[in-house]
């Protein structure tokens, strides 16, 4: 029977399986032990397992319970072994690199930050704060836009260097407050024109308070000038990094 993995934990981890709750297509999530650690895995439907919403949700959702109860080496959505004995035997083959992989979380969290510029914020203060480019842009409201291709092209160029000087700012006042709380930080990509950061923290899980307190501080802060959106905690996806050759019969493993 082919196995659905979530993740990989130290086999001294006190797990209840019954309290991993459902997995994917519903079926109940198992302990599978080798040697020294132990995998999270399920029957895994028949067919391929398609990456819904649905799907992904039960996949984080299975993750995060275990992680209440101890630290987990999150396996990407969608991972499949052929069977309970392919799935110990390649555990045991990359339990060095499982290993180290799991120490560089332990006892650690993953929380998100995005932050984005309140609608018309960030161009109302470059146009406040820069009289000869809200001159500029007077002039070109009454005139013809065939007549002033060049000038409008000079004032996108502007405008776009003073946002990206923004975007720096306020990064670098956001990251003042959260990276001095954080161990690690893995900047992500932004959505949109309006996000100024979007970022993944790797924090001890006693740091968490702290960490909110920062949030708050923030939001007290740049309420009126930002959205903050802040989710955690999370599997550390964003700080662990397994190549799929580590799930091959007897191998070796890399992280």
């Amino acid at each position: 029977m082919s196995l659905y993995v979530y993740g990989i934990a130290n086999n001294a981890a006190m797990f209840d399986a019954d309290r991993l709750g459902p997995g994917i297509g519903g079926s109940a999530v198992h302990l599978l032990p080798s040697g020294p650690l132990v995998a999270l895995a399920s029957p895994a439907p028949a067919g391929p397992v398609e990456g819904t919403r649905r799907n992904m949700l039960t996949h984080t959702a299975v993750l995060e319970r275990a992680q209440a109860e101890a630290d987990v080496l999150p396996i990407r959505f969608g991972t499949l072994a052929p069977d309970a004995e392919v799935l110990a035997r390649s555990i045991a083959g990359a339990a060095g690199a499982l290993q180290t992989a799991l120490a560089g979380i332990a006892g650690r969290i993953e929380l998100g930050v995005k932050a984005s510029w309140r609608d018309g914020v960030a161009y109302r203060e470059i146009l406040d704060g820069d009289a000869a480019l809200r001159a500029l842009r007077d002039r070109l409201q009454s005139r013809p836009a065939a007549e002033t291709y060049y000038e409008r092209i000079e004032l996108g160029r502007r405008v776009e260097s003073a946002l990206a000087d923004r975007r720096e700012a306020d990064t670098r006042a956001i990251l003042a407050e959260l990276a001095p709380i954080a161990e690690r930080e893995e900047p992500l990509k932004t959505l949109d024109d309006t996000m100024v950061l979007n970022r993944a923290f790797l924090v001890r899980r006693e740091a968490e308070p702290c960490f909110d307190a920062a949030m708050e501080r923030l939001a007290e802060r740049f309420g009126s000038r930002l959205d903050f959106r802040y989710v955690g905690p999370v599997p550390p996806y964003n700080f662990v990094s397994l190549r799929a050759g580590w799930l091959t019969a007897g191998a070796g493993a890399a992280c």
